[in-house]
């Protein structure tokens, strides 16, 4: 089970898939929205992820009491915080050129269906759903019709409205569906990721599982990884100083090489699912594991005797899990005190 877009695979068997998420940290700037792409790659991350929406994808202005937000937002309303937040429309052609320029694959989250023909035209391969939008049936339904791969996250979701979500998409024939598991806290607090839902969601849906990471610093898309998260997503920033909604919880230029250094030695340590020696252990098992060696000149025709040796490191002659093979055997040849009995050693 695996997916390959432009060249980048995806899949249990790979590095994990590393999603660096703009979010609204562009600060509606384009070059400073540029220099971020800069960031991901330098980084060494696999791709860029950016938000296709303005307020009035989102919501209304509205006065009612449900629309205000907490002030750490830097905003009093709904309407205002997405307004300020959301990124020009003229970025998107700029960003996804320059992130191809760099080696990323572009994408973004579609948050209406109004918003598809635009994002069809940047020729976009992959359209990732955000958790608030999960149960939006209508845009589940109008990203399915693109036949293109799905990321879905699943913060706030339990598994019936997951159920609902994956079987909208599988019912109009959506292209492969990655889930992501995510806390949709920001930032969110360890106590509450609990990463073994990816195993839930594993077995529960079938498909490859990720992880959409809200949490401060590496070790929680490390550990995902570690668990077998096929993707990990991470909002990233150039300063998390900067003003703005998102950079306060974003990880910085240098939580960004971490993650991608660890990433690669969490794949180099799971390796294969084989179990046997490795290379790197042949010499560690030579010299470490314990053989027969003679205590005494035995000569040959000689029938060998618990006596005549110890089992003793290296692994020279005969393992010790094999004693039937040398006890009350007769020698096909002489062998000196100090050396090893081999099998060719047995008389046959």
């Amino acid at each position: 089970m695996s997916l390959t877009i432009e060249g980048k695979t995806i899949g249990p068997d790979e590095k994990c898939f590393l999603i660096a998420e703009v979010s609204a940290n562009h600060d509606r700037d384009l070059d400073h929205a540029l220099h971020l792409v800069d960031i991901a790659a330098d980084a060494g991350w696999d791709s860029l992820k950016l938000q296709t929406y303005d307020a009035d994808t989102l919501t209304i202005r509205s006065n009612h009491p449900s629309m205000a937000v907490d002030p750490v937002w830097g905003k009093e309303n709904l309407y205002e915080l997405y307004d300020s937040a959301g990124m020009p429309m003229e970025f998107h052609a700029p960003l996804f050129a320059k992130a191809r320029e760099r080696g990323l694959l572009p994408f973004t989250s579609i948050y209406d269906p109004r918003d598809l023909d635009f994002i069809e035209s940047l020729d976009c391969p992959i359209y990732k759903i955000a958790s608030f939008e999960m149960t939006f049936d209508d845009l589940l339904v109008a990203v399915a019709g693109t036949k293109k791969p799905i990321i879905l996250s699943t913060g706030m979701a339990n598994l019936a409205e997951i159920t609902h979500a994956v079987e909208m998409l599988d019912k109009h024939n959506s292209g492969e569906v990655i889930l992501l598991h995510c806390c949709s806290s920001y930032p969110a607090p360890f106590e509450s990721i609990n990463l073994n839902a990816m195993q839930t969601m594993r077995e529960r849906f079938g498909r490859m599982v990720g992880f959409s990471d809200h949490t401060i610093g590496a070790i929680g898309p490390l550990t995902a990884a570690a668990m077998g998260a096929v993707a990990v997503e991470k909002h990233y920033t150039s300063d998390p100083t900067r003003k703005g909604p998102d950079h306060r919880f974003s990880a910085t230029p240098d939580v960004m090489k971490e993650i991608a250094e660890g990433m690669k030695a969490i794949h180099a340590l799971k390796g294969s699912s084989e179990k046997g020696t490795t290379e790197a252990e042949q010499v560690s098992k030579s010299v470490g594991r314990r053989s027969a060696f003679a205590l005494r000149d035995l000569p040959a025709g000689h029938v060998v005797t618990p006596e005549d040796f110890r089992f003793v490191r290296p692994a020279a002659g005969i393992p010790p899990n094999d004693k039937p093979a040398l006890l009350g055997r007769r020698l096909a040849r002489a062998v000196p005190a100090g050396h090893p009995i081999t099998y060719e050693d047995i008389a046959s």
